[in-house]
């Protein structure tokens, strides 16, 4: 772990932490690009009684389960796989609620909303870490959602110009 002593020092300590959740919500756009042919939506393609899709094809079960893997791992390569699955798993988590209820908004697929298209797999991976845990690092939360949507922004818009990505949001 990055021992914060200044306030670079707890800005990489909060990306450190939350790097698992970074990469759990990075890794289904990436092996969506790669692999979308084997996509198998979350949602069955069914919707709710309003008649919209619950979350829509840009959820699946192959996207959960690689964004998972990715946080695993990474907190693997940190010293623990077990806090990187749960703040991967948190991280996804978070997205699937949010597009819930972009569904029940009626946005479509893709469009941005901003800024919860840019926070909600960080407010879900902080709380399935409190849960588990019980810990909760107020200053790194106020620090990533700040710093997130930025890079959120920066690293899509990379994506978009890479061509992984179909908006540059």
């Amino acid at each position: 772990m990055v021992t914060p002593t200044s306030a670079i020092g707890f800005i990489l300590a909060a990306v450190w932490f939350i790097l698992p959740a970074y990469a759990a919500n990075m890794a289904p756009a990436i092996f969506y690009k790669f692999f979308g042919k084997y996509n198998f939506p979350i949602d069955f393609g069914r919707n709710l009684f309003d008649g919209k899709r619950i979350f829509g094809d840009g959820k699946t079960w192959n996207g959960l389960a690689v964004g998972m893997m990715a946080g695993s791992l990474v907190g693997y390569a940190q010293g623990s796989a077990f806090a990187g699955f749960v703040l991967g798993s948190g991280a996804l988590f978070g997205d699937l609620v949010k597009s819930f209820f972009k569904r029940r908004l009626g946005f479509a697929r893709g469009k941005m909303w901003f800024p919860f298209d840019q926070i909600d797999f960080i407010l879900g991976a902080f709380l399935f870490y409190y849960l588990v845990f019980r810990e909760f690092v107020l200053l790194y939360f106020i620090i990533l959602l700040i710093l997130t949507p930025v890079l959120h922004l920066l690293t899509n818009f990379i994506g978009f110009k890479i061509k992984l990505k179909k908006e540059p949001w």
